[in-house]
């Protein structure tokens, strides 16, 4: 057999084991998290929200959680006063300070936290839409910080495509704390000095998961309080600043993910062509591929059972099915564009 033959099935040999493996596993991680989250829910809680104006708090005000604020932090004395027609007792609005040295959401952030009176800091994105549960799965989960993510319901390739980077949250070593919806002591907060961090940084997530992890702080991944998004305008655009951020704060996680997924989407498309040569080696290249329609369905049904969204909601399974493998080439280009890319548009700033 010749020496490329040999390469070839090693690395298709590889592919399904590593298939097989990720299918496996996937019961076991499904399981660990089934336990609906029961641990304290006395804590004053201040959800701390930048917004540009466009907030509908009415989801964040109709929690079944008793002691909490909601804090929106606004740009300019306009959008405060269109938020707070909108607006509830349990919320105030008030104008961001700004802070030269940072990004104008963690200026917002920064300037919530001036005004917050709870023990935890609950920190969300203006674009989500809670379920009623959401607080107090985040709040009775955490030990010192707890995290959640982003559901989009449509369009369907968006919806495939954040359920499989929604499934790297299930696995400590690589989760991380998304800005979207993230809760954290404020003891914890102040104990690592996340306020002086912030104001030189662009990025409060992947910069707050930095300092986490570096210290040995778990960050609890919470699937039943994950939250519903609003679709993204410009997809791809969006998508892949997404991997751009992951590129400049943890650049060996990143090159490592890369070389991975490069590895397996290759040796998908050298799969499909030696098929014609020999099937048996074919068929092994490809087989991470074809484990990746098992990973679509096995997704979807996690996601329906934890998270509280009725199962109406949800798209039928067969797009996560068929979809899913198609989502793993998104990743892939999502990765090797953000390889290029030197300016980040975000929220109407462009950073560099």
């Amino acid at each position: 057999m010749e020496p490329f033959h040999l390469f070839l099935l090693a690395v298709g040999i590889l592919n399904f084991a590593g298939g097989v493996l990720s299918v496996a596993s996937w019961g076991f991680v499904r399981r660990k998290y089934e336990k609906t989250p029961d641990g304290r829910k006395d804590y004053r809680v201040s959800v701390i929200v930048p917004s540009r104006g466009e907030i509908d708090v009415k989801a964040m005000e109709n929690q079944d959680y008793e002691d909490y604020e909601i804090i929106v932090v606004v740009d300019e004395e306009e959008e405060k006063r269109e938020v707070e027609r909108r607006t509830g007792e349990k919320t105030r609005v008030i104008i961001s300070e700004k802070y030269p040295g940072c990004s104008g959401k963690n200026s917002a952030l920064l300037t919530g936290i001036k005004h917050a009176s709870g023990d935890v800091f609950l920190f969300a994105d203006d674009d989500i839409l809670p379920h009623e549960k959401w607080i107090s799965h985040m709040v009775s989960s955490m030990d010192e910080v707890s995290t959640t993510y982003r559901w989009y319901f449509s369009p369907p390739m968006l919806c495939v495509w954040n359920a499989a980077v929604a499934a790297v949250m299930f696995y400590p070593r690589f989760n991380f704390a998304w800005g979207g919806s993230t809760a954290i002591k404020r003891e914890v907060f102040e104990k690592y000095d996340i306020e002086n961090i912030w104001k030189r940084e662009l990025v409060d997530d992947l910069t707050l998961t930095k300092v986490m992890k570096e210290n040995g702080v778990k960050i609890k991944f919470v699937p039943q309080a994950m939250v519903e998004s609003m679709p993204e305008e410009n997809i791809f655009s969006w998508m892949n600043r997404e991997f751009a951020w992951l590129r400049y704060y943890f650049p060996s996680l990143w090159a490592i993910a890369l070389f991975f997924n490069a590895g397996m989407r290759i040796s998908n498309i050298a799969g499909a062509i030696y098929m014609f040569i020999d099937p048996l080696v074919g068929t092994l290249l490809l087989s991470s591929l074809l484990f990746d329609f098992v990973r679509g369905w096995q997704e979807y049904a996690t996601y329906v059972h934890l998270m509280e969204y009725p199962k109406h909601r949800f798209l039928h399974p067969l797009y996560h099915f068929f979809l899913r493998p198609v989502a793993s080439f998104i990743i892939f280009y999502n990765m090797i564009s953000s390889a290029f890319i030197r300016k980040i548009n975000w929220k109407g700033r462009e950073y560099s």
